[in-house]
């Protein structure tokens, strides 16, 4: 009879351990992710800085930077709409625009920069394609705990 309580008991541990597993996966992972293809070549470093919160920032961005260039790489407009940030319009066009002017060069070598921040919701990076030696300085911000592109006309801090 013990063996029986202690079994369901631990089956019940285990069960509700799974569902907050998932709340917390659901509720904490990006809305954006790397698809299968294209392949992309990209790296993402911090610029050299006193401030530790730089090399934290890097690693905060480093998924959303490479969906960028995939997706930019793949000219997908729509893709890339996607990740602009939600107080933003008219990202499609936005999002047009840049596939015209870097789409080619992402199919290349990417390096991405990213640079000191003034406030810890707003980060600017340098995209450099070493393919055709083009630079982009893009405006990332962080709006619901991710972060998005600056994409389109909008206030950077309308999500904050």
């Amino acid at each position: 009879m013990r063996r029986r309580v202690f079994l369901w008991c631990v089956g019940g541990v285990l069960v509700a351990a799974l569902a907050a597993g998932g709340v917390w996966w659901n509720w904490f992972r990006a809305p954006y992710a790397l698809a299968d293809s294209p392949g992309i070549d990209v790296t993402v470093r911090a610029e050299r800085s006193r401030y530790p919160d730089v090399r934290e920032t890097a690693e905060d961005v480093d998924t959303l930077v490479r969906v960028y260039v995939q997706r930019l790489g793949a000219g997908d407009t729509e893709g890339l709409a996607r990740l602009a940030a939600p107080s933003y319009q008219g990202v499609e066009a936005a999002a047009a625009d840049t596939v015209r002017t870097y789409g080619k060069a992402a199919s290349g070598h990417v390096e991405v920069t990213v640079l000191e921040g003034v406030v810890d919701y707003l980060n600017p990076i340098r995209v450099t394609f070493e393919k055709t030696g083009q630079r982009q300085e893009l405006l990332l911000v962080k709006d619901g705990g991710h972060w998005w592109l600056a994409l389109g006309e909008g206030d950077p801090a309308g999500g904050v």
